[in-house]
């Protein structure tokens, strides 16, 4: 894994960082804390987009000029397998969170 692309919208990779794992760890530890089962896979859903938005950012400025590929490209780190498998991850993790907690209510 390459690290000069850090360099590169480091204040876009910082917010969605911090957004993700400032709001999945709040979620995970009032989960556990509480013994919440939606709650916990909510915050891990959360702390997983935390992840995904350090390894690939989302710049919203630069979005209309560039094709998804090539803005893909540039400011991706990490392999497409490895981003396709923590979004599906986080998407379980979303969707079975929040089906726990209001549907089930658990």
């Amino acid at each position: 894994m390459t690290t000069s692309k850090f360099s590169r919208y480091t204040a876009s990779r910082i917010f969605w960082f911090l957004f993700g794992c400032g709001l999945g760890s709040m979620g995970l530890w009032s989960g556990m804390r509480q013994n919440l089962i939606g709650e916990t896979f909510i915050g891990v859903g959360l702390l997983l987009l935390g992840i995904q938005g350090l390894l690939r950012p989302v710049v919203l400025s630069r979005a209309g000029k560039m094709s998804k590929e090539e803005m893909t490209r540039e400011v991706s780190i990490g392999s497409d397998v490895l981003h396709g498998a923590l979004s599906l991850a986080m998407a379980a993790s979303l969707l079975v969170g929040f089906v726990l907690k209001y549907v089930v209510k658990i």
